[in-house]
């Protein structure tokens, strides 16, 4: 995050402040960064999510800033997907409503279903699991 604040600084003096005063603003209300791991459960991405969208509210953020707040916190392979994913999309298409249906396609919900479902296969009953069972 930092390597990108000092690039903004650089190449565009005149917003280093602001984005600046944004991060500072956040990570007062508790705003932390997200990195995806593989082995991330599920509910931790949407915590992050509902989070991240509480502290833009009370602070009072149009949707386009609660967008590039909630990029500037993504981190490691989050970021790359996100890079990614706009460079193949139109950039009218990129909006606030885009980025939390997107980030929850891919961080929340098939993810929370395997989640569950590995979960489920792994219940047991005495020593057996319900893989075990024959149904």
């Amino acid at each position: 995050m930092y390597e990108r604040i000092l690039m903004l600084n650089i190449l565009h003096p005149h917003l280093y402040h602001s984005q600046f005063l944004w991060l500072h603003k956040i990570r007062k209300q508790g705003v932390e960064e997200f990195r995806a791991n593989i082995d991330d459960d599920p509910k931790r991405a949407e915590f992050w999510l509902e989070n991240s969208m509480r502290v833009f509210d009370e602070l009072s953020y149009a949707l386009e800033e609660s967008l590039k707040c909630a990029v500037s916190l993504l981190k490691d392979s989050a970021y790359r997907w996100w890079k990614t994913l706009i460079s193949v999309v139109p950039r009218e298409r990129v909006t606030w409503d885009f980025f939390l249906e997107e980030f929850r396609k891919k961080y929340t919900s098939q993810r929370f279903v395997d989640q569950k479902q590995k979960e489920f296969l792994e219940l047991k009953q005495g020593k057996m699991t319900m893989a075990d069972y024959d149904c």
